[in-house]
């Protein structure tokens, strides 16, 4: 959404399940990379292989062809392969023989719609992470992360991402992140994805204070279709913040052995970072509901007061129309004499209207002292 100002424009979109968006078809063997309907997307781009080492002293950044021989032996140097694209599945096949990544989970990185979650293959970590991006209502992108000894995989399907701040500390030393584990660095990542959320609900926050202002506006008929429209945006985004936090305490319970323990200390302020989302999050959506019950208010006070002028419109002519009504029945004068003997007279329509006058200023006397013309 961009800044709003006037009247809102109609704005329909259609959420499609996220089976329905992306499934393997039916009887294909788990784990099979080769027909996976995911990899046929138009928009999927090239594989672009980035390969980060480093240790408390040294550090290397470059982009490779292939990841043969991207990794150290050396249980000091941590490496990080910074896989885009998934469209090369000849190289997930590669990677996954490298470092022994297991089938189902490279079939779960090929998928691209899988929600965030974690799993354990032996020695190995698997976790999911759902990358918000663009800057137009709520979207994810799938982030795929391995952890394998001193090695850190993270695959994802688009070159563009928020992890830039971490590329950053690791070349230019800045904080801890140099002088510990692989498993530091996995937090780093997904404490990246999850501090990206705050953006978004900020943005929310924004346009729900300009849709506060344009409540007065009682011809913005699109506000509550954009009202509705928020909710459901924040909504998903408490689902899927969520999710995190159900795959990070599966983390933290399945990497016995694996993470160190100053790391699970700061993957649990992670997990305060996602309560903090989710208690945002609600607040928002309780606060959508509460405009939109405002709008509707106001709108019924409008449409009373409208009301209230053709009710004092009617009320001061109703009378009006009964002399009307009157003098205009058609009766013969000839048959009797006490029938309208006043239309003979010479200022019978002067009369007339003298009575209807007062009956109208009486009723608008009557009607102020009430306090409806106040």
């Amino acid at each position: 959404m961009g800044a709003m100002s006037g009247k809102l424009p109609m704005r329909l979109r259609v959420h499609r399940p996220r089976w329905a968006r992306s499934r393997s078809k039916i009887g294909n063997v788990p784990g099979d990379l080769s027909s996976d309907v995911s990899t046929k997307k138009k928009d999927t781009v090239p594989s672009h292989i980035r390969v980060i080492q480093y240790d408390g002293r040294t550090h290397t950044n470059e982009v490779v062809e292939s990841i043969d021989n991207e990794d150290s032996d050396n249980p000091d140097i941590v490496t990080w392969i910074d896989l885009h694209g998934i469209r090369d599945m000849d190289a997930l096949r590669s990677l996954g023989r490298r470092f022994g990544l297991h089938p189902l989970a490279l079939e779960d990185v090929v998928q691209m719609d899988q929600h965030a979650k974690m799993e354990r293959y032996g020695e190995t970590l698997f976790f999911i992470a759902r990358m918000p991006v663009g800057d137009n209502g709520f979207h994810t992108e799938q982030v795929s992360i391995f952890l394998v000894g001193n090695t850190v995989i993270t695959i994802q399907e688009k070159v563009g991402d928020c992890l830039d701040p971490v590329r950053d500390r690791i070349s230019h030393a800045r904080g801890r992140i140099r002088d510990r584990g692989a498993d530091y660095l996995v937090y780093a990542v997904i404490d990246a994805i999850i501090d990206g959320y705050f953006p978004i609900i900020d943005r929310y926050e924004s346009h729900l204070s300009e849709m506060a202002e344009l409540l007065q506006d009682a011809d913005n008929d699109n506000l509550p279709m954009h009202l509705h429209h928020i909710r459901a945006d924040l909504l998903a985004i408490r689902k899927t913040v969520q999710q995190h936090r159900d795959a990070l305490r599966l983390l933290l319970r399945e990497g016995d052995g694996i993470l160190a323990n100053d790391t699970r200390l700061y993957l649990r302020d992670c997990q305060d970072h996602i309560g903090q989302l989710m208690e945002a999050a609600d607040t928002d959506r309780e606060t959508c509901g509460e405009l939109r019950e405002l709008y509707f208010a106001l709108l019924g006070q409008k449409n009373n007061d409208v009301m209230k002028v053709l009710t004092i419109i009617a009320t001061i002519f109703i009378p009006m129309s009964f002399v009307a009504g009157i003098y205009g029945m058609n009766f013969d004068q000839k048959a009797s004499p006490l029938n309208m003997p006043e239309l003979e007279w010479s200022f019978g329509y002067p009369f007339a209207l003298s009575v209807m006058m007062v009956l109208a200023l009486s009723l608008l006397y009557f009607l102020y002292r009430k306090g409806w013309l106040g």
